[in-house]
């Protein structure tokens, strides 16, 4: 897990780099806006990857420094979404100092080999191994969930939470008595400095 969470640290640090330079040397535009947001979602995927190594802090000392520049240079994809009923969080940054995930129980009834295409058992690939530049990995087409816990630690270390709603209420309660529903809302929590993880599942 801590290679490829290396990984995308390296590759999350270079786009943000990137993104930032274009972006101050020629001003926001559509694809160094889209860049500097893919550069958010790796380096959220870099601090999953990196839980419990030394490296954690390094991605989420980036991710926040990233953040903020997304909100201060790019502060159109800091706005929720709202679909007509609700708003929607879907900050990679926000996001990832939630230290929640998903672990659930599954059956699996058949599976195949991303390489060869054959049953994983009827092949000799090992899943994670890389073949040919081509890592290998188990294809699931028929399965069973019987259960699904939320965990701070999950074995897989993307499964986390990738949005989180608001209701009109709710916002209402927080913002006053001006807002109301379908009204433009920003998240701001990338312009006060980093309070640190929510880390309520540590022990999971």
């Amino acid at each position: 897990m801590t290679r490829k969470g290396k990984k995308l640290l390296d590759a999350g640090g270079s786009a943000y780099r990137l993104a930032r330079s274009a972006i101050e040397d020629h001003g926001l535009t559509p694809d160094s806006h889209a860049a500097l947001r893919e550069a958010l979602a790796t380096l959220r995927s870099a601090m999953d990857w990196l839980e419990d190594s030394v490296e954690f802090e390094a991605a989420h000392e980036l991710l926040d420094e990233a953040g903020r520049f997304s909100r201060t240079q790019a502060p159109e994809g800091c706005e929720l979404n709202y679909d007509g009923s609700l708003y929607l969080q879907t900050c990679p940054v926000a996001l990832a100092h939630n230290r929640v995930g998903f672990s659930p129980t599954i059956v699996v009834h058949e599976a195949d080999c991303s390489i060869c295409e054959a049953s994983i058992d009827e092949c000799n690939h090992v899943p994670g191994v890389v073949y040919d530049n081509v890592e290998c990995a188990r294809v699931i087409k028929r399965l069973d969930i019987l259960d699904i816990t939320l965990v701070g630690r999950p074995a897989q270390p993307n499964a986390r939470i990738h949005e989180i709603s608001y209701s009109p209420t709710e916002l209402a309660e927080f913002l006053g008595k001006e807002f109301y529903p379908g009204i433009s809302v920003m998240c701001d929590r990338c312009l006060s400095p980093c309070d640190g993880v929510a880390t309520s599942f540590q022990d999971e």
